[in-house]
């Protein structure tokens, strides 16, 4: 064991001690100046993979995997400008058949608010602080220190400006994000336009960690941004500038309608290394969409990732020197995406991912039945298609993505 981690019961012990109340936090408190209120949320779910032949890739062909989250939020308010955001997270999971050269990436935070053990030899269990946050408005500029969610992106599948732990396109549940140890300033420069100023501090990998990541901060790797969003005749228009891990940054942003029928969004920016001799590159993603009356809606969008692989056989090459660019790995790809609501009760979702570097998909099904006001049961399906490795090495992105059946059960309280 390293460190030390929460007992399961103890947050059971904390959830189940107020009864919960549809719509309201299990707990609340209030003066005439402060208020405290504390919430639950846990989630039960289990999967099961078809891994691609590959014995070098995937210890089995077969996984059954499960998983428990259970977080507990506070949120603490001071008159009409302090507030204080807690979310604890604590995680057991049975660890799937590690992909040879692939490591999952954390978010990328200081270890010594995380803690692991390490339940069996394939199951494990984490504590962590996933949000830990003051904010404080002084007139027209909010201040907020801490551990929180940074998220700068306009398009929704593909978010090249979301540089601090992003959500994969094929994520279809995106209510919680993870929070990185930063500082923010948020200044209204009137009606219509906004100053952001973001510094994030950045980890050096170390893979003896809980998290894979040093408890200190490198210096070098810490960030600031800063971006101007305007809105002028109903569409944003966003500048963005700054230093991201050693990297300059320029790009911007926009989004707005055409209309009043088709929505029309589109981010990116060009990185450029602070080191002398290495290439930049850019990444932008665009998409439209539209929603339909019967409730029915589209989405389309287009990404490049210049920093992706161009081909199979160089993903190949790097697959095997373990030397996979952060995030997606080819060039070009293509998200179509669609959600329809068939009733009150059930919503369904549907995207499919095209690589056209090695020319693989990604077809993704998600369902969502609401049970209750705080209760709902979500089942997703994986199909992958593309070309699959020959003796342990090359295939594609998607060709190397298992077939996937799960099931969760959502809980709010």
């Amino acid at each position: 064991m390293r460190g030390e981690v929460l007992s399961l019961s103890a947050l059971f012990f904390v959830a189940v001690l107020f009864s919960p109340a549809p719509g309201q936090a299990f707990t609340d408190w209030q003066s005439e100046d402060t208020s405290v209120s504390l919430r639950g949320f846990t989630g039960l779910g289990g999967s099961y993979n078809r891994n691609p032949e590959a014995a070098a890739l995937y210890d089995s062909r077969e996984d059954l995997l499960w998983d428990l989250d259970q977080r507990l939020l506070v949120a603490a308010k001071y008159r009409e400008n302090a507030r204080f955001d807690l979310n604890l997270l604590q995680n057991i999971r049975a660890t799937p058949s590690p992909v040879f050269g692939v490591r999952p990436a954390g978010v990328e935070r200081s270890g010594l608010l995380s803690w692991q053990q390490h339940a069996g030899g394939n199951s494990e269990a984490n504590l962590s602080v996933d949000t830990a946050a003051f904010h404080y408005v002084q007139q027209n500029i909010e201040w907020s220190f801490g551990r929180q969610p940074v998220n700068l992106a306009t398009t929704t599948y593909f978010s090249p400006n979301d540089f601090f732990a992003p959500f994969a396109a094929q994520t279809f549940y995106r209510v919680y994000k993870p929070g990185v140890d930063s500082a923010r300033a948020e200044v209204r420069l009137g009606n219509l336009a906004q100053l952001s100023l973001i510094g994030v501090l950045g980890y050096s990998p170390e893979s003896t960690t809980d998290t894979d990541w040093r408890n200190r901060p490198d210096w070098s790797r810490n960030s600031l941004l800063a971006r101007v969003a305007v809105n002028r005749n109903d569409w944003e228009w966003g500048l963005l500038g700054g230093t991201v891990r050693e990297h300059r940054i320029t790009g911007g942003s926009l989004q707005g309608e055409f209309f009043d029928w088709l929505g029309v969004r589109a981010e990116g920016h060009y990185a450029a290394p602070e080191q002398d001799g290495l290439s930049g590159w850019a990444e932008v993603s665009a998409g439209i969409e539209h929603r339909f009356a019967d409730s029915l809606e589209l989405r389309l969008e287009q990404f490049h990732h210049g920093q992706g692989y161009s081909s199979s056989e160089a993903l190949s090459q790097a697959l095997v020197s373990g030397n996979l660019a952060e995030g997606y790995t080819g060039r070009d790809y293509t998200a179509l995406g669609a959600s329809y609501e068939f009733s009150p009760l059930l919503t369904g979702q549907a995207l499919l991912l095209a690589n056209w570097s090695d020319h693989s998909q990604l077809l993704s099904l998600n369902g969502v039945y609401s049970l209750s006001n705080e209760a709902e049961l979500a089942v997703t399906l994986a199909l992958p298609r593309g070309e699959h490795a020959e003796n342990g090495f090359g295939g594609s992105e998607f060709g190397l993505v298992p077939v996937t059946l799960a099931c969760t059960f959502r809980v709010y309280y």
